[in-house]
């Protein structure tokens, strides 16, 4: 189930005005755009007509989400190293 809603979620456009997909998003932070203004250098979200009214907490709570994921990771792996 979970990974249907990510398949599905992967698709939605986040960034309306610039038709900018989470997948694409989420591409970019995995690619170390890890602040609202670095993705908008990269990829453009914020851009549109709106100017990031309609998605810019979307999307940097994206980007919190994987810093928190990437610092669980670092935890973990800590720990299965003592």
């Amino acid at each position: 189930m979970n990974t249907q809603k990510n398949l599905i979620d992967n698709f939605k456009k986040v960034c309306i005005c610039r038709s900018i997909t989470a997948a694409t998003i989420m591409q970019a932070i995995r690619d170390g755009c890890l602040s609202f203004e670095a993705l908008r250098r990269k990829i453009g979200v914020g851009t549109g007509n709106c100017k990031a009214k309609r998605c810019r907490q979307n999307i940097e709570k994206r980007v919190q989400d994987h810093k928190k994921a990437l610092k669980a990771e670092e935890v973990e792996t800590a720990g299965k190293e003592t």
